[in-house]
């Protein structure tokens, strides 16, 4: 849980940032990030696999998600920081994922994707081929490595 936390210290505290995390509930992440966006007065879209009844209200909505639609970006938002808390390693379309992923992010935004510590090299040749930059890898446990990677913008269409 502190590793959690200690993510955070990366996202500046200034209100009004739009941030975004793609997950299917199966950690307490969403909570944490939840009190977080709150605290700093930033706006959370979560994008849930999977059937979930979808709901909005102040700084928070919730929706549905797939990675077969053939947008991310539902709510014409674009977002500072994106967390995918998925193991998407089982998808052949892994590359098409980041790109649709790269459309819906702000310049110079952040991704944050958990992977495991023997697929990491693979992800950083994976966002490299789709113009993400600054890559770097945060030993998260003992299974699992943050990836962060930014979006690069101007150069190429994705």
């Amino acid at each position: 849980m502190i590793n959690f936390k200690l993510l955070f210290d990366i996202i500046p505290l200034h209100p009004g940032q739009n941030i975004a995390i793609i997950e299917d509930s199966q950690d307490n992440f969403l909570e944490l990030l939840k009190e977080f966006s709150q605290k700093i007065d930033a706006t959370l879209h979560v994008k849930a696999l999977g059937e979930r009844e979808d709901a909005s209200n102040n700084n928070l909505r919730i929706k549905s998600f797939s990675f077969e639609q053939p947008k991310y970006n539902i709510f014409s938002i674009n977002y500072d920081f994106l967390f995918l808390c998925v193991s998407i390693s089982e998808r052949e379309d892994i590359e098409d994922v980041f790109k649709k992923i790269y459309r819906v992010m702000k310049n110079a935004g952040y991704l944050f994707a958990f992977v495991k510590k023997d697929e990491v090299s693979r992800y950083f040749e994976l966002l490299e081929d789709t113009n993400y930059v600054a890559l770097n890898n945060i030993d998260f446990d003992e299974t699992i490595d943050v990836v962060i990677a930014k979006k690069m913008h101007g150069c190429r269409k994705v």
